[in-house]
């Protein structure tokens, strides 16, 4: 009988939908504007809340945000953040919708096409960086690096980020490699897998 694969702390839960994105996502290299857009946004709404409940809204978050295009999302008006606001599906915070609103309009402005995937992998030479944490209470929060990146991103004019934020961005976008020591997934040691179709 083969041995369970271990996971991050995190992913060692009763949810298969968690566990997927883990083994099929977290931490692996997110390339593409409109992907790392969305991303970011999702991390924008999880602020103060868990991954857990983002991911299980994040099909309705990305039919109503357009599949996070960027042009269509900065080009919501008030009209439209009222009618976000008044889905259940999604999380309604009016300061959170805006904010991805405002930060479309600011990716629109000054990284066409693809510059703004050029741009968030920059900051990493366009490499991952892997780290090697024993076990989860052991990763930062934050790092020297998602403080530099968050406050890039606030000079540019992008909203509701803080180093925390930026921090789980990296992770989730692969950018830092944080799956802890014992996790299958560390580091250069991870097995090829198939990646599930994503939202876009």
């Amino acid at each position: 009988m083969a041995e369970p694969l271990l996971r991050c702390d995190w992913a060692r839960v009763d949810d298969p939908l968690m566990r997927s994105y883990h083994d099929h996502e977290w931490g692996r290299p997110l390339h593409g504007s409109q992907r790392l857009f969305a991303m970011l946004s999702l991390e924008i709404f999880q602020c103060g809340l868990s991954w857990q409940l983002i991911l299980h809204r994040r099909q309705a978050f990305f039919k109503d945000f357009n599949n996070f295009d960027i042009q269509a999302v900065a080009a919501f008006d008030t009209d439209r953040i009222d009618r976000l606001m008044a889905d259940p599906a999604i999380i309604r915070n009016r300061r959170k919708i805006e904010a991805t609103v405002a930060n479309a309009a600011v990716i629109a402005s000054q990284f066409p096409g693809e510059e703004f995937d050029r741009y968030c992998w920059s900051f990493t030479g366009g490499l991952t960086i892997n780290h090697d944490y024993p076990d989860d209470p052991s990763i930062p929060r934050y790092d020297h690096l998602s403080a530099i990146v968050c406050k890039d991103m606030r000079d540019l004019g992008l909203r509701f980020l803080g180093p925390v934020t930026v921090h789980s961005f990296l992770q989730a976008a692969g950018m830092i490699n944080d799956h802890q020591h014992d996790c299958f997934l560390n580091g250069c040691r991870r097995p090829p897998l198939d990646s599930p179709d994503l939202s876009i």
